[in-house]
């Protein structure tokens, strides 16, 4: 028993010092994780406040607005005050501090491509990092619980291997047929899990400082700045080699598996790739929706040739857009100040910066971006339209209409009668003429001095919009949208997509009911989703690129979850 109050209060200092002390010395201090991606990697992913990212979903609109609705929790994360007192002291379940001390990343770095007959099979080259800030006497155990029921889950019978490469420690579940794997390490604090073991090892290298990382290199220090990456709540970053991959998948996927695609989809991943030194990536949540900040960083002089053709010389005008019907899922508008020398410059410099075979294949791949438009003499529809175009496209599934102020009718005229044939059948909706394509119901049509191309049934509901005075423009959740816009900015495209069915799709995925959309909340679940702005981004070019930002409901993070989630994929 204390009983001088001196030696008390001495005591009782001692005690907070001691807590002080404790808690400083326990607190996750943030990790570059950078620093665990090699220098060539493709793409680098990070995220280094888990809770935060949930905390944000949770204080979202449209999660406010649909979880009750849909059968979701309204909160997805453990109890916040457990939390904080697991981050703060490391005091909890060994679940419970990883999740909420923990950074994460996720690092591409490549790909293998297989044959099984005619198709090709890509597998992305991928690792998970996971700094815990953790003793592994204490995350280890449960981290490999939760590694091993996955593997269980998606290998059925897996083979666990244990081997030691370079004094690391590695764990590797594959499954029977030997074709499949899970490689985890262990480093400090951190857990390396990927389905490569090289790709494994080159993380711990690069952690170890054994070979270059992310974290030196210039262009993604440089990227990582300008969007403030290390404050968001997700970043990303694709290198130069990266893009190429990326512009490769995508050309692999519209044209098909077979010898021949796999050619032309290196051809075309090399010969625009070369316009584009790195592109990055920020998430962050303000005012109940998800930002979006995408930079594209060009090769030297590419943004230069392109600044006088693309930079507008006056302001977008939202207020009236006659053609769009208020039911249309999406609408674009290019706001450039000269079309034509665009056309000419983007052909120039793409030929300037390939190989000698690119420059050759150059000109008809370009020709081939206004074909799906109907546009299949492109040189001769830059020449004849205005700078201002529109796309709009009435469902997620269907072609957009391509919609242009006509400055030179003959010509114009000779471009539909190339797509349309010799006879084609007409239309008059409202006061203007539609022309439709016997073959395939593909239409035109001069409105006025407006310029319409798509799908004959696209067409018809966008004069009739016009006709009726019924469009998009008084539609509630796109006026929200628009006023997100800042209209004074050189803008050179706006885009303005109806997700709500992505919003649902996501916190769908949280849902403790059965398929809880089509039940007896359905109407109450349009009404709530009606109540949600339109999804916005912006397209300017800047001092070295093109830099892109949107405001939506779950972001691109949402929409690469739900498209990976079981229900979804297909």
């Amino acid at each position: 028993m204390i009983k001088h109050p001196r030696a008390k209060l001495s005591l009782i200092g001692l005690i907070a010092v001691f807590l002080v002390a404790w808690f400083y010395w326990n607190r996750p201090t943030r990790t570059d994780m950078a620093a665990y991606a090699p220098s060539d990697c493709l793409a680098f992913v990070e995220s280094n406040d888990l809770i935060e990212l949930t905390q944000g979903v949770e204080t979202s609109k449209a999660w406010k607005s649909l979880s009750g609705l849909v059968g979701a929790r309204p909160s997805i994360s453990a109890n916040p005050w457990l939390i904080r007192l697991a981050r703060w002291t490391g005091i909890g379940s060994a679940d419970t501090i990883v999740l909420a001390r923990s950074q994460v990343a996720i690092v591409f770095t490549g790909a293998e491509v297989s044959e099984a007959g005619p198709t090709l099979n890509v597998k992305p080259l991928a690792v998970l990092v996971i700094e815990t800030h953790t003793s592994q006497r204490r995350m280890r155990p449960a981290l490999e619980r939760r590694i091993e029921e996955f593997a269980r889950r998606i290998y059925a019978h897996p083979q666990l291997i244990r081997k030691q490469i370079d004094g690391v420690d590695l764990s590797e579940w594959a499954s029977p047929d030997a074709t499949r794997h899970i490689v985890t390490a262990f480093v400090e604090t951190a857990a390396i899990v990927g389905n490569d073991e090289a790709s494994v090892m080159n993380c711990v290298a690069a952690r170890l400082g054994k070979r270059g990382s992310l974290a030196a290199e210039k262009n993604f220090n440089e990227l990582r700045a300008s969007l403030a990456g290390s404050n968001a709540s997700v970043f990303g970053f694709v290198s130069k080699a990266g893009v190429k991959s990326l512009l490769q998948a995508f050309a692999l996927y519209r044209a098909g598996s077979s010898a021949d695609s796999l050619t032309v989809s290196r051809l075309f991943a090399d010969t625009i790739g070369n316009l584009i030194d790195g592109a990055a990536w920020s998430s962050r949540f303000v005012d109940g929706l998800v930002e979006d900040r995408c930079s594209i960083t060009l090769a030297e002089g590419v943004a230069d040739r392109l600044r006088p053709s693309v930079v507008p010389q006056d302001r977008f005008v939202l207020s009236d857009l006659p053609f769009v019907p208020p039911e249309a899922h999406a609408v674009s508008l290019y706001h450039l100040r000269d079309l034509e020398g665009f056309w000419r410059e983007l052909n120039a410099v793409v030929s300037s910066h390939a190989d000698f075979i690119g420059a050759i294949a150059a000109r008809p791949m370009l020709r081939t971006l206004l074909k799906p438009y109907g546009i299949e003499d492109p040189d001769t529809f830059v020449h004849s339209v205005g700078p201002h175009l529109v796309t709009i496209r009435l469902d997620d599934s269907s072609p957009s209409v391509l919609f242009a102020e006509t400055l030179d009718r003959q010509s114009l005229r000779k471009v539909a009668d190339k797509r349309l044939g010799p006879r084609p059948s007409t239309e008059t909706v409202g006061d203007a003429e539609m022309m439709i394509s016997t073959a395939d119901k593909w239409a035109m049509s001069f409105a006025d001095n407006d310029f319409l191309s798509g799908p004959a049934d696209a067409i018809r509901r966008c004069l009739q919009a016009k006709a009726q005075s019924q469009s998009l423009s008084s539609v509630d959740s796109f006026r929200s949208a628009h006023q997100l816009v800042d209209v004074s900015l050189p803008l050179t495209v706006i885009t303005f997509t109806n997700d709500q069915h992505a919003a649902i799709s996501f916190v769908e995925l949280f849902s403790q009911q059965e398929r809880p959309t089509f039940s007896t909340n359905a109407t109450a679940v349009d009404q709530a989703v009606r109540s949600l702005p339109y999804a916005v981004s912006v397209t300017m070019l800047k001092d070295r690129g093109f830099e892109w930002t949107s405001r939506s409901a779950f972001g691109l993070v949402g929409s690469v979850v739900v498209a990976l989630s079981p229900e979804t994929a297909h």
